[in-house]
């Protein structure tokens, strides 16, 4: 039993490691696209543009890091239902696959007597960690991101903007009629309160699931 959780917690820390590198390379590849940098894969391989410009460090960084991720991120491509317009968010469930495989197998390494209450702590845990924590932090990101771009509006910041809105309306709209009741605000307002309102909230979940799984893992 001791070498089997020993194996679970090394596979674990592993899939820990490579899911920051893909975190990584999804929010490079996206910057790149939104600012209409991408497209630096071409028929004479990376780092290189049909112009003969150099790549810039995050043009590199991004190369480097397809290498290692996009083989497994290939996989999920064939899920068409994940690609809106010009953004690609199977990457996504990419994440979210590994890190549940990763929560499940951190769980496995720390417990030694099985339960019921330990398998749905699992389930809980792989849950939260894999997919809700995960979108709780894009949408933060995506907040900042609006923010910060909201307030240079040019031709690049504007078509950063059409991508980001969307995907934002609704959890804003949420806190804005949670906290506003339709009174006329100043979007920038409204985005900090929502940044503030979602990072609150995320840290109130990652305590209480926690403490959650803990406890079940204890009965």
């Amino acid at each position: 039993m001791k070498f089997v959780q020993s194996a679970c917690s090394f596979i674990a820390s592993v899939l820990g490691i490579y899911s920051t590198l893909l975190i990584i390379r999804i929010i490079i590849s996206w910057f790149l696209l939104f600012t209409g940098r991408g497209g630096w894969r071409t028929s004479g391989g990376y780092g290189q543009e049909d112009n003969g410009r150099q790549p810039s460090g995050l043009e590199t960084a991004d190369s480097i890091l397809g290498r290692i991720c996009d083989p497994y991120l290939n996989m999920f491509r064939g899920v068409k239902s994940l690609r809106r317009s010009n953004v690609d968010f199977t990457p996504i469930l990419a994440f979210v696959v590994l890190n549940l495989a990763r929560s499940i197998l951190s769980l496995i390494a720390g417990t030694t007597n099985f339960t019921a209450w330990t398998i749905l702590a699992i389930i809980i845990n792989g849950v939260w960690s894999s997919m809700l924590s995960f979108l709780m932090i894009l949408l933060i990101v995506l907040l900042v991101v609006r923010l910060i771009v909201g307030s240079s509006r040019n031709p690049s910041s504007d078509n950063l903007l059409n991508t980001i809105d969307p995907i934002i309306d609704a959890p804003v709209s949420f806190v804005y009629r949670l906290f506003y009741n339709r009174k006329k605000v100043d979007d920038r307002k409204v985005v900090i309160t929502s940044l503030i309102f979602y990072a609150v909230l995320y840290a109130a979940l990652s305590w209480g699931i926690s403490a959650l799984v803990d406890f079940l893992v204890s009965l």
